[in-house]
């Protein structure tokens, strides 16, 4: 037991040896930091320009619609399209669909129309920015889906327009499909030609 108290006091005070000799000399140390921080300080401007370059400004995050922004997001559906949109309350209002404008998207004036239903039915329309990805279907089924997903995003930004989205019809998912081919038909009910000979 006494050998081990000797062992545990030679090695305390081993541990303390380096300390004291480090305790003793700060300035030494406090000197070469100080060297370091000069040098970094010295080649701050191009190394902050070169930082700056590589990780942009949060401000600049939000003005591409990213970062801390505050959004309200909603899926809409109609026959094989499936639309994700994205709310985001802005004094500028637009529409982007697929990273492109709502009018460069789609050519037809009523498919924007309808479209914009829900915004017009809630008088919404200069309140938000928005963005659309959609996919599936064809230009017709796209544009309802994003007109169902506009609609449901509208419910999670101001619950109480819920009442007047359901009356305009906006919130109902419409479930009208293309129907399936029938076996010795042409298409869903189209049947070959009768002939009697």
């Amino acid at each position: 037991m006494a050998e081990e108290k000797q062992m545990a006091e030679v090695e305390q005070t081993a541990e303390e040896g380096p300390e004291q000799t480090a305790a003793e000399a700060p300035e030494a140390v406090v000197s070469g930091e100080a060297e370091d921080v000069a040098v970094a300080e010295d080649q701050s401007p191009e190394a902050a320009a070169e930082s700056a370059e590589e990780v942009p400004d949060m401000a600049d995050w939000r003005e591409l619609g990213r970062g801390g922004d505050i959004y309200y997001y909603g899926t809409g559906r109609r026959k094989t399209s499936s639309a994700q949109v994205r709310l985001y309350p802005s004094k500028e209002p637009e529409i982007i669909v697929n990273d492109k404008p709502v009018e460069e998207y789609f050519s037809r004036r009523r498919d924007v129309l309808q479209l914009k239903r829900p915004l017009q039915a809630t008088a919404t329309e200069d309140m938000f920015r928005i963005t659309v990805k959609v996919e599936g279907g064809g230009i017709t089924g796209q544009a309802g889906a994003i007109r169902h997903g506009i609609a449901r995003a509208l419910t999670r930004a101001n619950p109480e327009l819920r009442r007047s989205l359901r009356r305009e019809g906006s919130l109902t998912r419409d479930p009208r499909m293309k129907e399936r081919k029938k076996p010795g038909l042409k298409r869903a009910r189209k049947a070959p030609q009768y002939t009697k000979r």
